[in-house]
């Protein structure tokens, strides 16, 4: 038997297995599983429609999982009984593209194709969003996200509204008004080209050309983008320091030096960054920061030159000064955003049905 077959045999074994395991075995519980999958880490949870509580929320590492179908096998063997039998149906948030039948987690060595993960996982429906998406949508008007605000300004309700936030990459996303529901438009902001801005920014830009040919907002404004601009601050000081960026953070709390300088001009290019995007977009509703990363440096963010180069953008200066700037400190947003698409009309074309 060829090793091809043989695979595809332990794939169809595989997935009726899950099949009877859940449908024929099971009570007909209707359980909508949700998940937020980052670069790092993988967040799941579970919530009954028309109830906007998530209960059973877990939090996975994706390096200890070989795929995404390992870490919600995990998950699902750790719920009680009844939730773990009868019909489920997944509203994922996946960080990077997810228009295509396969999906690559950004800054991940999880892969998976939409269809199959339906037939393995004996899913009834499944929808795949991008995780910016979620974040965005958490913010609408059905959904309770915790959040405070950064700079004043007037919100426009009829504009849409930015979200984005470094993470292990840097995701961008905007909700759109509209009579039946918030219409989230997914991009891949992160990866618009730098444009570096003063001296000190050409330089970094240099630093980072001489390792990649393409230079992103996203190699500065993330996780990752933290360290880059660190090492590029300890070789202009004459060292060759790495650190991570959890380290690189913890010591930007405790003294001034490039530690702390990093953390304000990675900032700085986030705050540069919002104002683009947000006269690209016409976002005079507002910009809500979400993702893990800044609502750990929020002390910092005062002391920083987020709110000059956020209000920075010459002629149209004037516009910016009206647009708020929210912080969502919100850990499970990815989770209640995903919630929200699954029963989104404009998401509906999207969704898989087993």
């Amino acid at each position: 038997m060829s090793r091809d077959l043989s695979e595809l045999i332990g794939e169809l074994v595989g997935a009726f297995d899950m099949f009877a395991r859940r449908k024929l075995l099971g009570v007909s519980v209707l359980v909508l599983i949700l998940a937020d999958v980052g670069g790092t880490n993988a967040r799941f949870a579970i919530s009954a429609r028309g109830d906007p509580a998530l209960t059973h929320i877990s939090h996975l590492r994706c390096a200890d999982f070989v795929g995404f179908e390992d870490a919600f096998e995990r998950f699902l063997n750790a719920l009680p009984s009844d939730k773990q039998h009868g019909s489920h149906s997944l509203s994922l948030a996946a960080a990077g593209p997810v228009n295509e039948q396969i999906v690559d987690i950004s800054n991940s060595h999880w892969r998976f194709e939409k269809q199959r993960l339906l037939d393995r996982l004996g899913l009834d429906k499944l929808l795949v969003i991008n995780d910016f998406t979620a974040q965005a949508l958490a913010q609408s008007e059905t959904t309770e996200c915790d959040r405070t605000q950064l700079l004043d300004g007037v919100e426009d309700a009829s504009a849409p509204m930015l979200v984005i936030g470094p993470g292990t990459g840097l995701g961008v996303s905007a909700l759109i008004p509209v009579v039946d529901g918030p219409l989230p438009v997914e991009g891949e902001g992160g990866n618009i080209r730098f444009a570096p801005q003063s001296e000190s920014e050409w330089e970094l830009f240099a630093f980072m050309k001489q390792r990649t040919d393409h230079v992103v907002v996203e190699h500065f404004v993330s996780g990752p983008g933290l360290e880059n601009i660190h090492s590029f601050l300890a070789q202009a000081s004459g060292t060759k320091l790495s650190l991570s960026a959890e380290m690189i953070t913890n010591l930007a709390f405790r003294e001034a030096g490039i530690c702390r300088d990093a953390v304000s001009m990675m900032i700085g290019i986030l705050g540069a960054t919002m104002a683009d995007q947000v006269l690209t977009m016409g976002c005079w509703r507002g910009a809500v920061i979400a993702g893990g990363i800044m609502p750990r440096l929020e002390p910092l963010i005062a002391s920083s030159p987020f709110e000059q180069r956020f209000r920075s953008a010459g002629q149209m200066s004037y516009i910016l000064d009206n647009v708020p700037v929210w912080l969502s400190r919100d850990p499970n947003a990815g989770l209640k955003g995903a919630k929200v698409a699954f029963d989104n009309s404009y998401l509906a074309h999207r969704m898989f049905t087993g």
